[in-house]
Order: structure tokens, then sequence, then C-alpha cells
């Protein structure tokens, strides 16, 4: 999550009426952590919208493929180690036997947070979001 103060510039498809997206503007704790968002339109007008209300909004508009990209995911990769191994015997079993047994272990899975790419624009400290259509 994003802690910083951040201006996102969100650019419509004719790119005449960009408008700006802040967060984390202000220590208020109601403000910080993203809880809401700034927006401010290309006329001079103020909104203030909060993050739960824009993520129920994209989440209802969304496909299904977009829908599950919204729900955190983790992938955890297991991985096994499997060997043979060979013990000689030396009480209870006939001396000098050998024991041949199969061994599967796990070795520590490795855990990954699946995150959507967001492009920062490397000349600012905004966040571009350029429209699609």
């Amino acid at each position: 999550m994003i802690d910083t103060h951040e201006i996102f510039v969100m650019r419509d498809s004719s790119g005449k009426n960009n408008f700006e997206m802040e967060v984390n503007w202000s220590d208020n704790e109601e403000l910080k952590d993203c809880k809401v968002l700034r927006v401010k339109f290309p006329n001079g007008d103020v909104s203030y919208v909060r993050k739960e209300q824009l993520n129920e909004l994209l989440f209802a508009i969304g496909s299904r493929s977009e829908q599950e990209k919204m729900i955190p995911q983790k992938i955890r990769r297991s991985r096994w180690y499997e060997t043979t191994l060979k013990i000689k015997a030396q009480k209870d079993i006939r001396r000098g036997e050998d024991i041949i047994t199969k061994v599967k272990l796990a070795l520590p899975t490795v855990e990954e947070e699946v995150i959507a790419e967001i492009k920062r624009d490397k000349s600012s400290s905004k966040l571009i979001f350029p429209s699609k259509l």
C-alpha cells in the first residue's frame, strides 16, 4: 500500500480533461493510509471519495476476470525432495542387514503476492493511469 502523499493523473479518452486523484495529503487519521481520495476536476472542483466506495464500484462493474484480479491472492509453491535412504541396522534387526526406504521431504514453500502493475512517470512523482479507450 502507498503510505506517502501521491497524486494520480487520470487521463480521459480525449486527453483534454485530465483530473487528479490524491491520497495521503494529510496526517489526519481518517485520511491516512489511502482511506479517502481527493479528486480534483479540471474546472477546480474538489470531491472526496472513500476507498471502500471506489472498490465496491470497480468490483461491481468489472468482468469476472477483473473481479478475480481484485481478490487478494497468494501463490504458494511447494517443493518436494524425494530420495532413497539406506540404513545399516545395529540392533534388533539382523546385524548387517540393509534397510532401504523412500523419503519425501517438503522444502520451505515460496510465497509470492500477486499485485497488479502500476507504471510510475519517472519525470515526476505522479502515477499515471492512461485511458485505454
